[in-house]
């Protein structure tokens, strides 16, 4: 028994060092993996911020005006709101590190 968990946990370690090798290597996937977290955690944020802040309908009005000075509502929405300039951030460059690419590739 004692085998097996020394080979798994090698056999677990080998595929995190290949998965860090491929990320390393590849900053297009890289850049993927960062949006799609980013477009995930945003995702959940906002329907976290939905059923714990706001609601939805006419209650969902009467209960923000109740809950629109927690700390918790406060916390949620600030981290979405930076969650989202960051997201902005990273697509701007990207789109200046292609151009950049472009450009070397045009004038070589």
């Amino acid at each position: 028994m004692f085998y097996y968990y020394i080979t798994y946990g090698i056999i677990i370690t080998m595929k995190l060092d290949k998965i860090k090798s491929i990320l390393k290597s590849n900053s297009m996937l890289k850049f993927a993996l960062v949006a799609l977290g980013i477009a995930t955690s945003h995702y959940l944020l906002i329907h976290a911020y939905i059923s714990m802040c706001v609601g939805t309908g006419f209650w969902g009005l009467l209960t923000s005006v109740i809950h629109l000075g927690s700390p918790v509502c406060q916390f949620i929405n600030y981290v979405q709101f930076e969650l989202s300039k960051y997201y902005i951030t990273a697509w701007a460059a990207a789109a200046v590190s292609f151009i950049a690419w472009l450009i070397g590739k045009i004038s070589d």
